[in-house]
Parts: C-alpha cells; structure tokens; sequence
C-alpha cells in the first residue's frame, strides 16, 4: 500500500503537458473561425454597399473596420457583379503565440449591381 503513494501526482505531470497543448489547440481553432467570420461579414457588407452605389473607397474602409487588423481588401466590379476579396492573417490571442499556426485566411463575397 506504502508504494502506491504519489501515483497521482506522477498521472497528472504526464497528462499535464497534453491538457495544455489541447488548449491551445483549442484557441487556435476559435481564433481561425473567428477570424473567418470577420473576414467573411466585412467582405459582405463592402460588397453590399458598392452594389447600392456607395463609393468603392468608403466600401473598402468600412471592411477594414469590419476585419482584423492588417486585412487587405480587393473590389473587382466588372461583369454587373461587385466581388469584394478580404484577406488576413489569423492570430492568437496570446502575446506570445501570436503568430504561432497563424495562417492566411480570405473570403470573397459577390453581389450584383443595383439599378437606381
């Protein structure tokens, strides 16, 4: 029974280390998504506005507030069709890690050209 004794403190300090990299794996998959869905809303509304008649470089403003920062915006309007094109960089919310599984991320949105 003597030798049983720290048989838990030895489980946790070998699971520890896993418990700790699923979290941030973790954290990594919501910063991708959440990155997506950011890149996804702002490409949207730029492409709805320009589709009103709005100007291409407010649409392109307001996208960049929509976006992470550093996010670059494309506006192709040829064809009747307004495709709007943001792109950017996942991070990490973490100081540290910030750039650690940071990947590029883009999502393009297409509207078609109102008549006024």
């Amino acid at each position: 029974m003597r030798r049983d004794r720290g048989m838990v403190t030895a489980e946790l300090a070998t699971i520890a280390p896993f418990a700790v990299a699923f979290a941030f794996l973790l954290l990594w998959v919501i910063s991708l998504g959440l990155t997506q869905i950011r890149i996804a809303d702002a490409s949207r509304e730029a492409a709805r506005m320009i589709a009103r008649g709005e100007a291409v470089q407010d649409a392109e403003e307001i996208a960049r507030s929509h976006a992470p920062a550093g996010a670059r915006v494309s506006v192709d309007t040829e064809s009747g069709a307004v495709t709007v094109t943001v792109t950017a960089r996942s991070r990490m919310p973490l100081p540290f890690f910030a750039n650690v599984g940071s990947q590029e991320l883009d999502s393009a949105s297409v509207a078609a050209v109102e008549s006024p």
